[in-house]
């Protein structure tokens, strides 16, 4: 019942995603199912070098909102988890850099995930692509797939495409209402 209930999720995140995101590329499917399941702690080796990061990055974002204004402060990825978004975040002067990071580290320490259950969700992600309005084709997400795969499934960025059309900033954070 697990992995049936775990598969529900996932499509429906990844149909979710893709209505937001069409450019989607295979790694930035792998790397929202790869959030869902294990959360943002693999970026977190020092608190103190993820808040200085986390700064730089909101540096460079604008104070005003920018054409993604309809990027939401929180958006859901499933398994407890959102994304919590830094645009809107500084546009709107919700939170500092420091309430964000401190949101993320305890987080990060709070969600484990399960590579059995990751690799399982590969498994149905590949044997279930065509049913998912992809941009690429079937073989192309299998080729990805079986590189990852053989790459011991680390951790993966954005598609330059992906990065390009959506200008990602985020941190995976685990929901606790709409505030850290």
């Amino acid at each position: 019942m697990q992995e049936i209930k775990h598969s529900d999720e996932a499509r429906y995140f990844i149909l979710q995603h893709l209505t937001r995101y069409p450019l989607m590329e295979p790694g930035d499917v792998v790397k929202l199912l790869y959030h869902n399941e294990f959360g943002g702690g693999h970026l977190i080796s020092d608190p103190a070098r993820s808040l200085a990061y986390l700064q730089q990055e909101w540096e460079s974002l604008p104070a005003e909102p920018t054409a993604r204004e309809d990027t939401p402060l929180l958006e859901d990825i499933g398994g407890g988890l959102c994304r919590l978004h830094l645009a809107p975040a500084k546009a709107g002067g919700l939170y500092t850099p420091e309430q964000i990071n401190e949101w993320f580290v305890r987080s990060a320490a709070d969600h484990r995930g399960s590579m059995e259950r990751f690799l399982a969700t590969l498994n149905w992600l590949e044997k279930n692509a065509a049913a998912f309005p992809f941009h690429f084709e079937g073989e192309e997400l299998q080729t990805y797939l079986a590189a990852y795969r053989e790459a011991g499934c680390p951790m993966v960025s954005h598609s330059d495409t992906y990065r390009r059309a959506y200008h990602p900033a985020y941190r995976v954070v685990m929901h606790q209402g709409d505030s850290p």
